[in-house]
């Protein structure tokens, strides 16, 4: 991954898989050049 640099970022996160109890992410965050800087996953409890 690169390090942080410019003035703008975007960040887009998907859905990898939403289970009736669980739902797993992935989150990207690219600078303006759109260079993936960061990356990040999650599990997210459904109730």
């Amino acid at each position: 991954l690169r390090p942080g640099l410019g003035e703008t970022f975007s960040a887009k996160g998907f859905v990898l898989r939403a289970g009736r109890k669980v739902a797993v992410t992935r989150m990207e965050l690219h600078n303006g050049k759109d260079s993936l800087i960061a990356v990040g996953t999650g599990a997210y409890s459904i109730s």
